[in-house]
């Protein structure tokens, strides 16, 4: 086979054709827009797929209840302290402090700050890449692909909340 023959043979392959670095069918810009329902039901169906762009990597097309198992191993700690007229919800791993009169006050505090913070983390990524707090991008990544209404649980899970004595 000439050189020529390949590039012409290469040439005609279709989209789906097309080889791929991965194990995992790797589609082209293109295909995925004149083709998105498809490829969103094939990644509802648990198929990933890699999107590339001029050959280049761009996307993993992954169902979100399956992204939601890829990270679901990275826990938050979650400290709880209740004084007289005070309790807070301390996330050490995010340097974050929640105060309220009650348990539930502190929560709402720590929580609005996680919002903020995950937010801030995403616009500013490629700096905490460099930083040592590169390692919360899991979390971050899985607290705002939690609905609202159940972050709260995210903080709660077992084996990630210390309650501290309270002094008599």
């Amino acid at each position: 086979m000439t050189i020529l023959t390949i590039m012409v043979t290469f040439l005609a392959m279709i989209p789906s054709e097309m080889p791929s670095r991965f194990t995992v069918p790797s589609i082209s810009v293109a295909e995925a827009k004149t083709q998105l329902p498809k490829h969103l039901d094939l990644a509802r169906a648990h198929e990933f797929q890699i999107v590339t762009r001029r050959d280049r990597d761009e996307v993993a097309l992954v169902g979100l209840p399956d992204f939601r198992e890829l990270v679901r191993g990275h826990k938050f700690e979650t400290d709880v302290a209740i004084h007289p007229d005070e309790a807070t919800v301390t996330l050490p791993q995010f340097r974050i402090i929640g105060i309220g009169g009650t348990v539930d006050e502190a929560t709402e505090d720590a929580l609005a700050k996680l919002r903020e913070y995950a937010s801030q983390y995403l616009k500013r990524l490629e700096f905490y890449r460099e930083t040592d707090r590169r390692d919360l991008y899991p979390l971050v990544v899985r607290f705002l692909t939690t609905p609202e209404d159940e972050q709260l649980e995210l903080l709660l899970e077992p084996d990630s909340v210390e309650a501290e004595p309270v002094p008599a």
